[in-house]
């Protein structure tokens, strides 16, 4: 697998894993204003290309389906980030994301406790069923079932099983949650329902919501906004994960 693996200038605070949208999208060697922001902030930040990701040829993309969302890919992504600490990245480790990247960075909290101590989950898919009824995009109920081999109503322990949101009481570290209310792809009954359930369990959580987004934070007060909030954020986790 491939990533882009960002340093700061001096000995990093932590470790970010930035994971892309898709999963059939890919990450280049480009300006992404977020990741310079978190590598001035001190802290390094990888960009991995897991499988699904486009630009590695047909298998690549298409291995993704093997086991449908929360397989291997979320192994991939979890390789890349040992394999950062390995390389000498130092300190606790986040993961962020917006739409599968959100997926991604709820699944990381809630199934690798042992290594990540949080995640800002974007715009991300929280309960599979969920996503699959909520969405309002004409591909979005198709490309699960493309994914998951069928519809929650024939597949429900495979949805089951995948859902970040099965194994909330497996969260040790610290979760922000950001949805754009607009957003017609990853509908925000998925983070309604994250926020519900977390506060019924009373474990810790941080949300931000933004009225006039929709599937991401674009806006550039609207950006600039989270990243003065998410910088808290990781600062205060990982303060208190270092402890």
């Amino acid at each position: 697998m491939q990533g882009w693996l960002y340093r700061p200038a001096g000995p990093p605070k932590g470790l970010i894993g930035y994971i892309h949208g898709g999963p059939t999208w890919h990450s280049e060697d480009w300006m992404t204003p977020k990741i310079q922001f978190w590598v001035a902030c001190g802290y390094a930040v990888l960009d991995p290309n897991y499988r699904g990701s486009t630009g590695f040829g047909y298998a690549h993309r298409e291995a993704v389906k093997d086991d449908g969302w929360g397989g291997r890919e979320q192994a991939d992504i979890r390789a890349g980030l040992e394999a950062a600490r390995a390389a000498g990245i130092p300190g606790p480790i986040a993961v962020v994301g917006n739409s599968y990247g959100g997926f991604s960075s709820w699944f990381a909290i809630t199934r690798h406790p042992d290594l990540v101590t949080a995640a800002i989950p974007m715009c991300g898919m929280y309960r599979l069923d969920i996503d699959y009824h909520a969405t309002e995009m004409p591909h979005g109920r198709a490309y699960s079932e493309e994914m998951m081999g069928g519809t929650p109503e024939e597949f429900p322990e495979k949805y089951d099983n995948a859902s970040p949101g099965r194994f909330i009481d497996d969260i040790r570290g610290h979760v922000m949650i950001v949805h754009g209310l607009a957003d017609s792809n990853v509908g925000p009954e998925n983070t309604h329902a994250a926020v519900r359930e977390l506060t019924e369990k009373s474990i810790p959580h941080e949300v931000m919501l933004f009225d006039d987004e929709g599937h991401g934070v674009y806006r550039r007060a609207n950006v600039e906004t989270y990243l003065r909030a998410s910088a808290e954020f990781l600062a205060r986790a990982f303060a208190a994960g270092m402890r």
